[in-house]
């Protein structure tokens, strides 16, 4: 899958705002892939201490650092744990805090559907505590539309995406002095969902969000690029790149295929491209095609690299 670059068109410095390090070998290969694909600077979400030191170590000024919080973590710990790492997150080196919490982690915990809402009392704690701190914070609650359709379908346990949203929401409503980056187009990258997030920009200015995933908002854009690239113009001041890569183990074309996915997908005029790895969401169904945005010079600067130095400029 080794790609030029000058296939593309953006020949300028890209900041990659989601990435994730477990693997140490694997995020060396990460940064190899990631500079051939233009990217010189990145938010790390580091899921351990020492994977933070070795990056620092290893790669100086390469990297801001977002502390990995498990959406399970509050169900199975409490609040009380998720505010004692708060309160040692400066410490230890971290710029920001971000937190896995789609619908899976409260099905692991076996939560009820109520059950510490992000948007309730008892997890105003810990946004105080990270407005007290001055730590944006990086979140995922929602999930695809697939996975509501196949995965999330026992309303034992799980509820609406449009529930979901909702409480999402609630948390730019109720903590609007807080900087939030939402994670995978704000959880709303399907077409028909574009006109909700377009509200949440028009009404609450304390939120920006990110591309990953390359799977998902991939597909889901290249549905009506029409729409999507007149979406993205309007609030491309708003937007940041991100892949989502995670660094489990060393898998060049993991990497490749999500930085190709969406450089094919904002810059280019391609038209039917099979997505260039395989999107489990749609293996059965005819699989998932890449049809570019084409996004202009001016708007990809600021979505690969501006808007994410701005938003991080305290730390960058």
């Amino acid at each position: 899958m080794y790609i030029l670059i000058s296939d593309l068109s953006f020949q300028e410095p890209i900041f990659d705002a989601h990435i994730h390090v477990v693997d140490t070998d694997a995020l060396d290969m990460l940064v190899r892939i990631s500079e051939h694909f233009g990217v010189k600077e990145s938010l790390l979400i580091c899921h351990s201490l020492g994977a933070k030191n070795y990056a620092e170590k290893k790669y100086p000024g390469r990297f801001i650092f977002a502390k990995y919080f498990s959406g399970a973590m509050r169900f199975v710990d409490g609040v009380e744990s998720i505010l004692r790492e708060i309160a040692s997150l400066r410490d230890e080196g971290y710029h920001m805090a971000k937190m896995q919490s789609a619908p899976i982690m409260r099905g692991r915990a076996g939560a009820t559907q109520d059950e510490l809402r992000m948007d309730g009392n008892d997890m105003a704690r810990m946004f105080d505590a990270m407005k007290d701190e001055g730590i944006p914070f990086l979140l995922h609650l929602s999930d695809p539309d697939t996975y509501y359709a196949t995965r999330y379908t026992d309303t034992s346990i799980y509820t609406t995406k449009e529930r979901d949203l909702q409480e999402l929401e609630g948390v730019l409503k109720k903590h609007d002095s807080m900087k939030f980056q939402l994670a995978h187009f704000g959880a709303q990258p399907e077409i028909h969902r574009l006109d909700n997030l377009a509200r949440w920009f028009d009404t609450y200015p304390n939120f920006i969000i990110d591309t990953s995933s390359a799977r998902w908002v991939s597909r889901e854009l290249s549905k009506d690029p029409g729409k999507a690239r007149e979406f993205i113009l309007k609030y491309q001041n708003r937007i940041v790149f991100g892949t989502d890569c995670v660094t489990w183990r060393p898998e060049r074309d993991y990497y490749e295929g999500r930085y190709l996915a969406l450089r094919l997908l904002l810059e280019t005029t391609v038209k039917h491209r099979p997505l260039p790895f395989t999107d489990s969401d749609t293996v059965n169904s005819g699989g998932t095609f890449i049809n570019g945005l084409n996004l202009p010079e001016d708007a990809l600067q600021k979505i690969y690299w501006q808007n994410a130095k701005d938003f991080y400029a305290e730390f960058i």
